[in-house]
């Protein structure tokens, strides 16, 4: 006879079997669960992320370095020239036989350009002179351009006591038709620049002077004589100032070319030599120092430095 409870029994053992056996692998660990797989992906792609930004660095070094070099190569000054500029204002760095020399040069072509020379007095004056800025000459005689004229003396000056802004050069003045201090036109050792009304001259003795003129002036040292510098070595028969290096100005003549020359740091030979250079037949020192002016497009491109007794304009035919 078979006992009756026997399968309900084995059922419970085989069920009691299996459940231990799960407990035990789950707790020694031998089965991972999937997540774990998902974990490791999540981290692994998340630390390449900073690199990246590190690969434009070495590029941007290098290029800042070459391209600031290119702008300092240019130099201040053209390559010095030997020959006249074109018209109008320019300045330039001028090669002559004495060294280089910076110069602003006012070329102007007188088949279309007057010259006109005057004076502040309407006639010969001792002492207590008057005197007016360039501008001033330049308008009053519905001038273009202007350059002071004369040596003179200056009321600041001590020595000129008792004949302040006084000029002893001949001077024609062309409002006028007449010379101012015309009677000194035959002292020795001094060049004249004149005009006739269709073509500039240079005369290197001015009281050798003979002819008609609708503007001059006279003054001391001439410089160039056909185109051959005329002042030595030794810098005969100048003062000291004018032997001293400094700004100097002067005219110069090219063909029917007027130049108005400001040359920098040049003595009084050099200065010749730089009108050379320019191609001048003659040349005519000016005043200089604080008396230096050149007015051109209706601005000083120099001065307008102290109040001067005469002037040189140029105005337009």
């Amino acid at each position: 006879m078979k006992s009756p409870g026997f399968a309900p029994v084995l059922m419970l053992v085989f069920i009691t079997v299996i459940s231990l056996v799960g407990y035990i692998i789950f707790k020694n660990g031998s089965i991972k669960p999937n997540i774990t797989a998902v974990t490791p992906t999540a981290v692994a792609t998340a630390t390449p992320v900073p690199s990246p930004s590190f690969t434009t660095a070495p590029t941007i070094k290098p290029t800042a370095v070459p391209t600031s070099k290119p702008s300092v190569t240019p130099k201040p000054t053209a390559k010095p020239v030997s020959g006249p500029p074109g018209s109008g204002l320019s300045t330039i760095n001028v090669a002559t036989e004495k060294g280089n020399f910076t110069a602003t040069v006012l070329s102007l072509e007188m088949g279309s350009t007057r010259m006109i020379t005057d004076t502040a007095n309407d006639g010969d004056c001792g002492n207590g002179c008057l005197a007016n800025n360039l501008q001033t000459f330049v308008t009053k005689n519905n001038g273009f351009a202007g350059v002071n004229g004369t040596y003179f003396c200056p009321i600041t000056y001590p020595e000129c006591s008792g004949k302040t802004n006084s000029f002893d050069f001949p001077v024609y003045n062309t409002r006028l038709s007449h010379w101012i201090n015309g009677g000194n036109l035959f002292w020795n050792g001094r060049a004249m620049v004149y005009f006739d009304g269709s073509r500039a001259h240079y005369v290197q003795d001015a009281k050798s002077f003979s002819g008609g003129l609708t503007a001059g002036i006279v003054n001391f040292p001439g410089l160039v004589n056909g185109g051959a510098v005329q002042i030595d070595d030794n810098q005969s028969g100048l003062s000291d100032k004018q032997k001293a290096k400094g700004t100097k100005v002067g005219l110069g003549l090219r063909e029917n070319t007027i130049m108005v020359v400001v040359a920098m740091n040049v003595n009084m030979q050099e200065f010749a030599y730089v009108f050379k250079s320019l191609g001048a037949s003659g040349a005519l020192n000016l005043d200089t120092g604080g008396s230096t002016a050149l007015y051109y497009g209706a601005r000083y491109v120099y001065g307008p430095g102290r109040d001067i007794p005469n002037a040189v304009i140029f105005a337009s035919k």
